[in-house]
């Protein structure tokens, strides 16, 4: 079918899409199934929701390839299947059409790629654009009709996959965003704004598809006004929720979602649908109630939103006590802790306090589940160290454990509970399963992550919705000197300075020569402040478990021969290695961090400078 038959039934009437493949898939399928690869292994089901879209009224059937893009099917270790998966998947929906006898529409899904790759670096940029060209060049060749855009939470990514697609094939594209579920005066006028520059941009119609749902679509179109272009609406039903092991479909009805479409088709709606809990009997309602109707006129708006002003980020001095003496060249002295593996940390809460009593420690620094071993929350024990020492913590936080609307939502806790400063690492890849990290979530990496703190600090969410006081944290991230490869260590330091950085922490090293390389291959300084670890070693045995058993760090052969050589000694040459860096860390770095021999917080003590150091004579 030509671009211009496809444009021309979008002008004749209000034309109906299909519901959620993937919401009715996951009622059909079996628990450990793969609804990404369910053309390829279970192509009757596919067919058979097609077919019922069909029987119920549909004029769009979309392919069942929202996430068949090529960075998505690697994460099920799929990537070699990106052609396979998309013309199987057209092969159903064109197989559906005939077997119904329906003049419907192919139209190939594409699904966002933002969050699964860094979209705000320029290589992600090159690669996100890269893998939806290749996906749209295999829908089209299959024999899609148009292709459909959707679910896209960021409009530079929606004009990039434009751009993409353009330059594979000329069919037409229709592309929606998606809004967080929460309609609020300011969010209703901002998100009309961008549907409004949306549908500006060279494609056959655009709108609003999944979140939010019928309800707050509604108010966005009547806040946008007149479209300057062809609309396309396809909200959720409702919450789909997962309970015991099966979904709970919303509660919305086939009469709510009929009204739904009728509004829509009143405000300019050209195509009509459901997205995620919409089944059958609700596209056969929504059909029955704009059977007939012609979509309303289009014209470019003669209106203007008013954006409120996003809050401007703090400066790195203003945003704690640790920040503070880092932006003032303050050499400052962190100490690093490993909370507890039960649920009982009164003993190292108790630690810090006489740590602070006895030493001068400017900030506690708390791992997070290290080397993926289950242990207390780092966000819950930063807090109460804070509480009970009077001094600043430094959790960790990784993407490995939650999603990254998880970690904004711990994060959000962590700053009304008084905490100011955060370390984000990639973190180690825990061992369950059967191959190390497989149960791991990494929604995304710990560039995003980095960025998406910075915006955090500017007052919004990841999806750009206001999220009240600034979470401003002081951010810190991980450097390793004794990367394999240097220069794509220094490549990665950068980008999280760019993303929003503050400060970094180094891997553990037992010599100032990897670290002498690392600034030289940064051109002589690095881009952020830079806190070294300093760590006495207590054996040989310890020695060599760390040289060849922990990813990262190195122990010179030299030290290595002192520490044999010393025998029952050997702790007395691991101190005097950690003193002398402490010594002369000052005049390389912006601080050090300490790491307590035996996990014992209070035997670090002799490496620390005094609380209240013993003024000068006379």
């Amino acid at each position: 079918m030509t671009g211009g038959r496809v444009e021309a039934r979008f002008d004749d009437h209000v034309v109906v899409a299909d519901g959620a493949m993937g919401s009715e898939l996951l009622t059909m399928l079996p628990g450990h199934a793969h609804v990404d690869l369910a053309a390829l292994e279970y192509p009757r089901e596919v067919l058979d929701v097609h077919l019922s879209y069909l029987a119920a009224g549909s004029e769009v059937l979309l392919t069942s390839t929202f996430a068949a893009s090529r960075p998505r099917l690697e994460r099920l270790r799929a990537g070699d299947q990106v052609e396979a998966v998309n013309q199987a998947a057209v092969k159903l929906a064109r197989e559906a059409r005939e077997v119904a006898g329906v003049d419907a529409l192919v139209a190939g899904s594409i699904g966002p790629l933002a969050g699964v790759i860094d979209m705000d670096d320029p290589a992600g940029r090159a690669a996100v654009a890269a893998a939806h060209a290749e996906q749209a060049a295999v829908l089209a060749g299959r024999g899609a009709d148009l292709l459909v855009l959707e679910t896209f939470f960021r409009l530079d990514e929606v004009e990039l996959a434009i751009a993409a697609v353009r330059g594979v094939c000329d069919l037409p594209l229709v592309a929606s965003l998606t809004f967080p579920d929460e309609s609020q005066p300011d969010s209703v006028a901002a998100n009309a704004e961008r549907v409004r520059r949306l549908l500006e941009l060279d494609i056959l119609a655009g709108g609003i598809n999944c979140a939010p749902g019928p309800h707050a679509t509604l108010e966005v179109l009547e806040a946008l006004g007149e479209a300057p272009g062809r609309l396309a609406v396809r909200p959720n039903a409702g919450a789909l929720v997962r309970r015991a092991g099966r979904l709970i479909p919303p509660p919305a009805t086939p009469t709510y979602l009929a009204a739904f479409a009728r509004r829509a088709a009143s405000l300019g709606a050209h195509l009509v649908g459901g997205c995620c809990g919409t089944g059958p009997e609700h596209i056969r309602a929504m059909a029955e109630a704009v059977r007939g109707l012609r979509p309303g006129r289009h014209a470019r708006p003669q209106v203007s939103v008013t954006q409120r002003p996003r809050p401007q980020a703090p400066p790195m001095a203003a945003r704690s006590s640790l920040a503070a003496r880092l932006a003032a060249g303050e050499f400052v002295h962190i100490v690093q802790l490993d909370p507890p593996k039960g649920t009982n940390a009164d003993r190292i809460v108790a630690a810090t306090r006489r740590l602070a009593a006895e030493a001068r420690v400017d900030a506690f620094d708390v791992n997070s589940n290290p080397l993926a071993r289950l242990r207390m929350d780092s966000l819950w024990l930063a807090a109460e160290i804070q509480r009970s020492s009077g001094v600043e913590a430094i959790p960790h936080i990784t993407p490995r454990d939650a999603s990254l609307m998880g970690l904004q939502s711990q994060l959000l806790g962590a700053w009304r509970s008084g905490l100011r400063n955060l370390l984000a690492i990639s973190g180690d890849p825990s061992q369950l399963g059967d191959y190390p990290g497989v149960h791991d979530v990494y929604h995304v990496d710990v560039f995003e992550l980095v960025r998406a703190l910075s915006r955090m600090a500017e007052g919004v969410d990841c999806a750009d919705n206001p999220i009240g006081e600034p979470p401003a944290f002081c951010l810190g991230v991980a450097v390793n000197p004794g990367a394999e490869d240097l220069d794509a260590e220094v490549a990665r330091l950068r980008r999280k300075a760019e993303a929003g950085a503050h400060f970094a922490m180094s891997q553990v090293f037992f010599g100032w020569e990897p670290w002498d390389r690392l600034v030289d291959r940064c051109g002589g300084s690095l881009p952020l402040p830079a806190i070294v670890a300093v760590w006495p070693l207590t054996s040989l045995k310890l020695a060599l478990r760390l040289h060849n058993e922990v990813p990262g760090i190195c122990i010179p052969d030299d030290l290595l021969r002192r520490l044999e050589a010393a025998g029952p000694e050997a702790a007395r040459v691991g101190a005097e290695v950690a003193r002398r860096l402490a010594a002369e860390a000052p005049a390389r770095v912006a601080g050090a961090y300490y790491v307590a021999p035996f996990r014992n917080p209070e035997e670090i003590l002799p490496f620390l400078p005094p609380a209240f150091p013993t003024p000068p004579p006379g």
